[in-house]
């Protein structure tokens, strides 16, 4: 099967898979970085899906651009077992998926175990929009393709598809 003919929940199980290889067990935060705050919640609503099929228990926030606070108000009390968000405390073995823009900045990046960057592109031949100031800093400065643990393609959310950056 090529990868444009992948369903969202084989890649949403392919990166469940990817993740575990490095977060076995004990409490894992999963992020879902993209442009578009809202393409980025749906993503991470399947991929908690995902986690959840897998009978782990599961934790989905969305976060204002750049996280401001996380540490201190939600991953820090997660990992710790100790009340977070509206007063849930996570099991031994949980995760937590977070979605928003503007996540892979050097003030944040660390706090994620496993981080997608979710990006859509126009079809071919379309104009590509241009982006507001902020957006193109954040791609210039932070470059989240490089700095994200899996790169999606998800132009169609239907058949999202794992690329590989060429970096070298």
């Amino acid at each position: 099967m090529s990868s444009s003919e992948n369903t969202a929940r084989d890649l949403q199980r392919s990166l469940l898979g990817l993740m575990r290889q490095n977060s076995r067990a004990g409490r894992a935060v999963v992020a879902v970085d993209a442009l578009d705050a809202v393409a980025a919640g749906v993503f991470a609503d399947d991929f908690a899906a995902a986690v959840e099929q897998e009978g782990t228990a599961v934790f989905r926030v969305a976060v204002a651009d750049g996280a401001p606070h996380a540490r201190e108000r939600l991953i820090a009390p997660f990992r710790a077992g100790e009340p977070f968000g509206p007063g849930e405390v996570a099991p031994a073995d949980a995760v937590l998926v977070v979605s928003g823009r503007f996540l892979h900045t050097s003030e944040v990046r660390g706090l994620w175990n496993y981080s997608v960057w979710l990006e859509s592109n126009p079809p071919i031949g379309a104009s590509r929009p241009e982006l507001p100031d902020a957006e193109k800093q954040y791609l210039r400065t932070t470059r989240p393709k490089a700095a994200a643990s899996v790169i999606v393609e998800n132009s169609d959310p239907a058949h999202p598809a794992q690329v590989f950056g060429d970096f070298c």
